[in-house]
């Protein structure tokens, strides 16, 4: 591990590595025989008292529209600190739905304005209509869109990939580009959004090995200031229904979700979990855990959702890989022992009582990641490897 500015930013990676302060590693969950990916549930057992609830503890939390395509208003009326992942999509009711760009924690009875990027392109945006939660966006989605710093990327890029990945999970005809990673076709350029157009340029923001043990063959806070784009509608609509297609993540993400129920219902909830790891044939995919498993209780559905096309991928073929769970804590060692650098994406001083808050992105080869400490102490991690 490096030192840096932040020692907790990078030590809770090593501390969950050699399982210390009550973590482990629990046994590996495949989804089938033939399924080319396994999940390792992160364990905990603790008496820390957590600081925070989850957004999808509580109804509390008001979601509207700002007018913008990539700012948000969250409205925190509940008596508690509400933790807000990065990468939650927010469904419009009546406006265009939006994923958050970084994680957020909301004080009791503030308000605040959080960057995100748009995720349905030919819906018109509606200031101050609502949002509700969506659950967590596609890893592939994730894998595509954030870049070093754990900065995601700015909205083309986003909308390609939007683009990309509804169709390859909405097209049911076709086994392969169904189970196939997105991060495959990536290369490909993808067509622009065609109905919501900005009327100013939006600012502009290799796997290398295929090694994985567990198979084998036989400072200052960053500003998030508004850009304040103009958007205008185009009539171009097709279909009845002008706001369905390809470019709805959140709604074909839904659908096609329900398609793996059987999948979700193996990655089980243990006791004391806190947290998971993906691993599949080509290395560990991501890594993500909380402080507390009362915390994670409230987000591994989705947590284990949004890994579907991974978890899916082998299951219509016959695999030339022998698996072997008892190297799959090695697999994930290997990525936590990288040496991952940081940067401070945000930090809150507190000035009416409230805790500190800092939010740190990790970089490290071709894993990126957010480390997110509510008064000093981490509450959650997330790693993840990037498509490029």
């Amino acid at each position: 591990m490096v030192s840096t500015s932040s020692p907790s930013a990078v030590s809770i990676l090593e501390v969950i590595s050699k399982q210390r302060l009550g973590f482990k590693f629990g046994k590996p969950d495949r989804p089938s025989e033939k399924s080319l990916a396994c999940i390792l549930p992160i364990l905990r057992e603790t008496s820390v008292q957590r600081q925070y609830i989850t957004l999808p503890e509580t109804e509390e939390v008001l979601i509207t529209d700002s007018g913008t395509i990539n700012k948000i208003n969250l409205e925190n009326a509940s008596k508690h600190n509400v933790y807000v992942r990065s990468s939650t999509m927010f469904e419009g009711k009546g406006t265009q739905s939006r994923v958050l760009s970084r994680s957020a924690v909301l004080f009791p009875g503030k308000k605040a304005g959080l960057e995100c990027r748009c995720i349905h392109s030919s819906h018109p945006i509606a200031s101050g209509n609502e949002f509700k939660y969506g659950g967590v966006s596609p890893l592939d989605v994730d894998s595509s869109t954030y870049t070093s710093g754990y900065s995601r990327a700015d909205q083309t890029q986003t909308w390609n990939a939007v683009r990309m990945y509804s169709a390859s999970i909405t097209n049911q005809g076709d086994t392969t580009r169904t189970r196939s990673p997105l991060r495959q076709r990536l290369s490909k350029s993808a067509a622009p959004a065609r109905v919501l157009r900005p009327s100013s340029p939006l600012s502009t923001c290799n796997l290398t090995s295929n090694y994985n043990p567990m198979y084998s063959a036989n400072s200052e806070p960053v500003s998030f200031a508004s850009t304040h784009n103009t958007y205008t509608e185009n009539s171009s609509f097709t279909g009845a229904d002008p706001y369905t297609g390809a470019d709805n993540l959140a709604a074909n993400f839904a659908e096609f979700a329900k398609s793996f129920d059987g999948i979700l219902s193996k990655a089980r909830l243990h006791d004391n979990q806190c947290g998971l790891a993906l691993i599949t044939e080509t290395g560990c995919k991501t890594i993500e855990c909380f402080d507390v498993p009362s915390s994670w209780e409230a987000l591994h559905k989705d947590a284990v959702k949004r890994m579907g096309t991974e978890l899916l991928r082998g299951e219509d073929k016959t695999s030339v890989f022998e698996y072997k769970p008892e190297n799959a804590v090695a697999a994930v060692q290997k990525v936590l022992a990288l040496d991952f650098k940081t940067n401070l994406i945000y930090q809150h001083k507190p000035s009416n009582g409230e805790p500190p808050v800092k939010i740190f992105g990790l970089d490290a080869n071709r894993y990126t990641g957010e480390v997110v400490e509510l008064d000093g102490r981490v509450i959650h991690m997330v790693i993840l490897e990037r498509a490029n």
